[in-house]
C-alpha cells in the first residue's frame, strides 16, 4: 500500500493511534450513558420493587431483588395460562327468548301406505315383489301350522258340505269323479276330505235351524221365526250353510222383518211366522219382501232412478231379485262372506242370499292357494320340459302351477312323477317330501327335485283307469302320451285360457336370492325385507307411473284450514315423492311467499283432514295413519327419520316451537356456511347433516357396487340398483354395513339453522255428534256407521305454534383479545405493580438506548468515511502541526500528546 503524498510515516501512526483512542472513548461514553439511563429508570420507575432494590445496598438490596424475580416468575406462569386459554378459542352460547312475528314452517304429510294395492299389482316389478312377499308369509304360516290326522279329529273341526258324484257299493256312497249319482258329502275343512256321503235327495238343502256351534253343526228348528240360521240337513245331522251378503244401492233400504208368506208372496207383518228381508225406498213404507236367504244375485237389463230393475239373463247390470223376479239395483258387487264361528252384525241395506254349494273339484282347487299339479302341453328335451301356450302342439307333461302368478314351472315328463302318501301338506298345496311312503295324505311328487303337491284321494273304483278314459283324455289333448294319474290331476287348458311361459331356472333362482326372503320365517323380518324390495321395485318406474299408483292430493286431503280460514288443497300443497312413503304433500312450500300464524293455538295453525283408504292398503303396510314432518321451507324433508306418525280415528295435535341456532365457524367451531358441493344429492335444497350423510353413503355405494341405493336420490349420473339382480343386491347389503362406519364422511353442522321441536297429543275423533252431522257419509249410513267409517278411514291433523316467540341460541367467543389485554394488565399490576405509565417508562428507556447506540455508531462511521486531508499544516509557535483526522476529543488531550 503506497502512502499518501506529503504525509510522513509519523503522521500515519499518529492518525491510527488517535482513531483507536476515539473508538474506545465512544464506547466508554455510550456505556456511561446507558448506565445513567438504566440507573435513572430504576430509581424513578413507577413499578413496585425496582426503586427499592436500586436505592438499597448490601443484604437489603439482595432481598428486594429476590422478591422482584419471584414476582416476575409468578407473572410468567400466569401469562402462560392466559395465552393458553386465549388459543383454545372457547365459545359461549347465549340463550335469548325473542318475541317476533315468525314464519310458519313447512309441513309434509304422507300416507303410511305408499301405494294403492289394486294399482301396484298391475305393474310388473312391483307385482312380482308383492307375490314374493305373499308366498313368504304363507310359507311362514305353513311352518307354524300342523295338520290333524284322521284319527284325531273331533266335533270341533269345521264342517261344511260339498256336491260331487258318487259310486254306490252296498249302500255305501263314495265320492268319485267317475260316479253316476249326484250326492252331497260332509267335508272337514281341516283335512280337506269328503266323508259320510249320501244321495242328494236325502238332504234338505237350505233349511232353517238354530243353535249352531263354531264347528258348523246345528240343531233342527221347525219355527222359522226363531230359526235364524240356514242349514243343510239330513235325517240326523244339520250343517250350517255358507251365505253371502250384498248391499242395495241408494235410495233403497233393506231391513229384516217378520212377514207372512203365501204362494211365494210375502207381506210384512209383525205377527208373521217367517223371517224376511224387505227392500224399499228410503222414505217409503211400500216394501217388497222375500224370505231371508231366498234372494238371488243375477243380471238385469236396466235399472231406474228408484232402484228398480228389469230382469234379463243377458243383461249387463248386477241386481238382486226375489222368486217373482222383482229386482233391485245393488250398490256394488263386492260380496262379503260370513266367517264361520262369528256372528254377523246387523248391516243396514244388506241382503243375505244363498251361496252355491261347491263341487268337489272346485273345492279342492280353491283350497290350494299356492301350488297345484297340472297337466300341460310342453316341449321337452330329455327330462327338461317347457310349458307352451298352445294346446295344439307338443306333448303332455306334468307341471307345478302357481295359482297366484299363473306360472307353470317346473315341468317334467309324467313318468318322472310318482304318486305317494305324504305326512304333511299345507293349504298352499305343497307337501313335505320324505323317503317314507306311509303317510295319510295323497300327493304326487317329482323326485328329481324332491317336491310334492296334494291331490285328491283315490277311491277303490279309481284304482284302474280304463283305456277308454285315457284315450279320451289323450285325444282331447292332441298328444300320444298317456296321463299316468288320469283325471285326478287337472288339465291347465280346462280352467285357464292362457298359460304363462316358464321362467328360466337361473332367473327364478336369481330373483329369489335378490329378494332375500329365502330362509326367513319371522313375519316381522319378512315384512321389513319386503318393504325394502318394494322400494327397489318402484325405483324402476318413472315418476309418472309412481305418481299414478300413489294417492292424489284431492283424495288424500279432504279438508284444510289455516289461520281459521279455508285453504286451497290444490294450490297450497305441492307433491313430493318419497322413496319410502310414495306421494307426500308439502304445505307452505313456496320460499318466496312466506306465511305467518296470526296467533298461537290450534285454531290458528294448519288443520286438515285426511282419508287413508285402508281397504286398498298394501299387505306390507303394518299400521293405518299418516306420517308428519315439520321442517324449514328450504330444507329437504325426511319423513322416514324425522317424521311423526298419527293414527286414524284420532285428532293428532302437533304443537311446535322454533329454535334459531347461530354457530361460529373456524377457528371457534366446526360449522359450515354452505356445505353443498357438486356431490350433494339434494341440490335443490339447503345443506343439512342428514343430507350430507346420505350423500356420503350413496357415493360410497356407487364406488363399491357401481349403482346406488334406491332409498336415496341417484348420485350424479349413476343409476340405482335394480330389484332382481342378486349380485348387486348382495353388494349393497354388504357395503351398507361398512358405509355406516365410514371415517371419511365428515358432516358438519350448518352455521345458521332453524330447528322445530314438536310436542304431540291426541284425542278420540270424531265425536258422535260431529260424525252424525257429516255430509261425507250421505243418507246411506247411519250416524253410528258414519262414526265407525271416520274412525277407521280418516284422521284430523293439527300443526300450530305453541307460543309466538322463539328461542335464539347464538354462539360467541368466550375469551377474546380485550379479555387477554385485561388479564395481562391485571396480572402485571398484581405481581409487578405495572401500569400503563410503567409501560411508557419502559418504552422511553428502550428508545433512549436505541437512539444513543445508533447516534454513536453513525457519528464514528461518518468521520471514518470523510476524504483524507491534503498536506496542510498549522503553525503553532513557529512549529508545523499536521491535520489530525479523528473524532472530537478534548483539546488538552491533543496538546498533551505533543509535549
Amino acid at each position: 500500500m503506497s502512502k499518501p503524498r506529503g504525509i510522513s510515516s509519523g503522521a500515519l501512526k499518529w492518525r491510527s493511534w488517535t482513531f483507536e483512542g476515539s473508538k474506545a472513548a465512544m464506547s466508554r461514553k455510550f456505556t456511561k450513558k446507558l448506565s445513567n439511563s438504566v440507573s435513572d429508570f430504576a430509581q424513578h420507575t413507577s413499578a413496585h420493587g425496582i426503586p427499592r432494590a436500586s436505592n438499597s445496598t448490601g443484604l437489603r438490596k439482595t432481598l428486594w431483588l429476590m422478591l422482584f424475580f419471584a414476582c416476575l416468575g409468578a407473572f410468567v406462569v400466569q401469562a402462560y395460562q392466559i395465552i393458553k386459554r386465549f388459543s383454545r378459542n372457547d365459545i359461549i352460547v347465549g340463550v335469548e327468548l325473542k318475541f317476533e312475528n315468525i314464519h310458519f314452517p313447512s309441513v309434509t304429510v304422507c300416507n303410511l301406505n305408499p301405494y294403492k294395492n289394486s294399482l301396484a299389482r298391475m305393474l310388473g316389478s312391483v307385482r312380482d315383489t308383492l307375490i314374493a312377499f305373499d308366498d313368504a308369509i304363507e310359507k311362514s304360516d305353513q311352518n307354524k301350522r300342523t295338520k290333524r290326522s284322521l284319527d284325531s279329529y273331533d266335533d270341533d273341526s269345521p264342517h261344511t258340505v260339498i256336491e260331487t258324484t258318487c259310486t254306490v257299493h252296498k249302500d255305501t256312497f263314495t265320492a268319485s269323479r267317475y260316479g253316476n249319482m249326484e250326492c252331497v258329502c260332509r267335508y272337514l275343512s281341516d283335512m280337506q276330505l269328503p266323508f259320510e256321503c249320501s244321495a242328494r235327495s236325502s238332504w234338505s238343502l237350505y233349511s232353517h235351524c238354530s243353535t249352531c256351534s263354531s264347528s258348523g253343526l246345528c240343531s233342527v228348528h221347525d219355527d222359522a221365526v226363531a230359526a235364524k240360521e240356514l242349514c243343510h240337513c239330513t235325517k240326523d245331522t244339520c250343517i250350517k250353510a255358507d251365505h253371502n251378503i250384498i248391499s242395495v244401492a241408494w235410495p233403497l233400504v233393506a231391513t229384516e222383518r217378520l212377514c207372512k208368506c203365501r204362494d211365494d208372496i210375502c207381506v210384512s207383518d209383525e205377527s208373521g211366522d217367517s223371517s224376511c228381508t224387505c227392500v224399499g225406498l228410503y222414505s217409503s213404507k211400500a216394501d217388497v219382501c222375500e224370505r231371508t236367504y231366498d234372494w238371488s244375485v243375477t243380471k238385469c237389463y236396466e235399472c231406474f232412478a228408484g232402484g228398480t230393475c228389469v230382469h234379463h239373463p243377458q243383461g249387463q247390470v248386477d241386481c238382486i231379485c226375489n222368486s217373482l223376479n222383482m229386482c233391485f239395483e245393488v250398490a256394488n258387487i263386492n260380496i262379503r262372506r260370513q266367517k264361520r264361528g262369528t256372528e254377523l252384525q246387523s248391516v243396514n241395506n244388506a241382503i243375505k242370499y244363498k251361496r252355491q254349494i261347491k263341487k268337489l273339484y272346485e273345492k279342492i282347487y280353491s283350497s290350494y292357494e299356492g301350488l297345484l299339479a297340472v297337466y300341460s302341453m310342453c316341449q321337452c328335451e330329455g327330462s327338461n320340459c317347457k310349458a307352451l301356450k298352445s294346446t295344439n302342439q307338443g306333448e303332455v307333461c306334468l307341471c307345478f302351477y302357481n295359482k297366484k302368478n299363473s306360472q307353470i314351472w317346473p315341468c317334467y315328463p309324467p313318468q318322472m312323477w310318482s304318486e305317494r302318501r305324504c305326512n304333511k301338506c299345507s293349504p298352499l298345496g305343497d307337501c313335505v317330501y320324505t323317503d317314507s311312503t306311509d303317510g295319510q295324505l295323497p300327493c304326487v311328487c317329482a323326485s328329481v327335485i324332491r317336491m310334492c303337491v296334494r291331490i285328491e284321494e283315490r277311491t277303490p273304483e279309481e284304482e284302474v283307469i280304463t283305456k277308454d278314459e285315457t284315450s279320451e283324455v289323450v285325444e282331447d289333448s292332441n298328444s300320444t302320451s298317456s296321463l299316468v294319474l288320469g283325471n285326478r290331476i287337472p288339465k291347465i287348458w280346462e280352467f285357464t285360457t292362457t298359460t304363462t311361459e316358464a321362467l328360466p331356472e337361473e332367473d327364478v333362482s336369481d330373483k329369489e336370492m335378490a329378494y332375500g326372503l329365502k330362509g326367513i320365517e319371522d313375519p316381522v323380518a319378512i315384512r321389513a325385507t319386503a318393504v325394502e324390495n318394494l322400494i327397489f321395485a318402484v325405483n324402476e318406474l318413472n315418476q309418472s307411473e309412481i305418481g299414478k299408483i300413489g294417492y292424489d292430493k284431492g283424495e288424500f286431503i279432504t279438508k284444510c284450514s289455516f289461520n281459521g280460514r279455508q285453504c286451497s288443497i290444490e294450490d297450497d300443497f305441492s307433491v313430493y315423492i318419497d322413496p319410502s312413503f310414495g306421494n307426500c304433500f308439502t304445505f307452505n312450500y313456496n320460499t318466496s311467499k312466506m306465511i305467518r300464524s296470526e296467533r298461537a293455538g290450534s285454531n290458528y295453525g294448519l288443520r286438515f283432514q285426511v282419508f287413508v283408504n285402508i281397504t286398498d292398503y298394501l299387505p306390507t303396510t303394518e299400521a293405518a295413519g299418516v306420517r308428519i314432518t315439520v321442517h324449514s321451507p328450504t330444507e329437504q324433508p325426511f319423513p322416514d327419520t324425522h317424521g311423526y306418525s298419527a293414527p286414524t280415528g284420532f285428532v293428532s295435535s302437533f304443537a311446535i316451537r322454533l329454535k334459531s341456532i347461530n354457530r361460529l365457524p373456524m377457528p371457534y367451531g366446526q360449522c359450515v356456511k354452505d356445505g353443498k358441493d357438486e356431490d350433494y344429492i339434494f341440490q335443490d335444497k339447503e345443506y343439512s347433516t342428514e343430507g350430507c350423510q346420505r350423500t356420503c353413503i350413496q357415493k360410497y355405494l356407487v364406488q363399491k357396487c357401481g349403482c346406488g341405493d334406491p332409498r336415496f336420490p341417484a348420485y350424479q349420473n349413476h343409476s340405482n340398483c335394480p330389484v332382481a339382480v342378486s349380485s348387486l343386491r348382495d353388494c349393497l347389503r354388504a357395503e351398507m354395513k361398512n358405509a355406516a362406519r365410514l371415517d371419511t364422511c365428515i358432516c358438519q353442522q350448518p352455521c345458521n339453522q332453524e330447528v322445530y321441536t314438536v310436542s304431540y297429543s291426541c284425542a278420540r275423533w270424531p265425536s258422535g255428534q260431529s260424525a252424525g252431522t257429516s255430509q261425507e257419509c250421505g243418507p246411506l249410513l247411519t250416524p253410528q256407521q258414519c262414526l265407525h267409517f271416520h274412525r277407521e278411514q280418516a284422521a284430523l291433523i293439527e300443526v300450530y305454534f305453541e307460543q309466538l316467540n322463539y328461542e335464539s341460541l347464538k354462539e360467541s367467543e368466550a375469551y377474546g383479545f380485550p379479555n387477554l389485554l385485561s388479564d395481562f394488565g391485571g396480572q402485571l399490576g398484581l405481581w409487578m405493580g405495572v401500569s400503563v405509565i410503567t409501560i411508557m417508562e419502559v418504552c422511553i428507556l428502550m428508545t433512549e438506548i436505541v437512539v444513543g447506540f445508533f447516534s454513536s455508531l453513525c457519528c464514528c462511521t461518518t468521520k471514518r468515511k470523510s476524504p483524507p486531508p491534503q498536506n496542510h499544516s498549522v503553525h503553532l509557535n513557529g512549529r508545523a502541526i499536521p491535520y489530525i483526522d479523528q473524532c472530537p476529543t478534548k483539546s488538552y488531550d491533543v496538546i498533551r500528546s505533543f509535549k
